[in-house]
């Protein structure tokens, strides 16, 4: 049945219209594109698109979500020492999607998202390397060391992610060690 979760059909619609959609979002702001200038691409007809996103925010948002939710099995998969590395690696292998959900100019709640979840572990990690610190500094310390890595994570796809995850990891570590003394 068309509509059907699962269903091929289903499948291939979504995929054109987030495909034509993430071209589009390589040419115009998100909120610059149409669902017509969706549809026009995709080769899709309008009633197709709004029987799964209500506008092109609303899919945004879903691209997002499922982006979110691939990242935080990650982080739960992974265990504490790997969680950057193999966020890394989910990022590389999802390049193209990534390059423009996580591009400044679109706003993109992802990271964000990914980090504040991973709060508590983090804090727990700051703890460790700042064992006199009051809670107050272990929030200003987790804000100042979320806010590095989105921007390091952010140049490193902007520069088309030419180094190994690994030596991200390691120029992210190196500067904790240093911020952290």
């Amino acid at each position: 049945m068309v509509g059907t979760p699962g269903n091929r059909r289903t499948l291939y619609s979504k995929k054109v219209i987030i495909e034509a959609f993430l071209l589009l979002l390589q040419e115009k702001n998100l909120n610059k594109i149409t669902v017509t200038d969706i549809c026009k691409e995709a080769d899709i007809n309008r009633g197709t698109f709004y029987s799964y996103y209500n506008d092109p925010f609303d899919l945004m948002r879903s691209i997002e979500d499922e982006m979110i939710e691939k990242m935080m099995s990650t982080i739960y998969i992974s265990g504490e020492q790997n969680i950057l590395n193999e966020l890394l690696k989910l990022i590389l292998i999802n390049k193209d999607l990534c390059k423009i959900i996580f591009n400044e100019k679109n706003g993109s709640r992802v990271l964000n998202t990914v980090l504040n979840s991973a709060h508590d572990i983090a804090i727990l990690e700051i703890k460790k390397q700042l064992p006199n610190a009051n809670e107050t500094h272990l929030e200003y310390f987790f804000t100042y060391s979320t806010g590095g890595i989105i921007e390091v994570i952010r140049k490193w796809i902007n520069d088309d992610m030419k180094i190994p995850t690994e030596e991200v990891v390691q120029i992210l570590e190196s500067m904790n060690v240093t911020h952290s003394q």
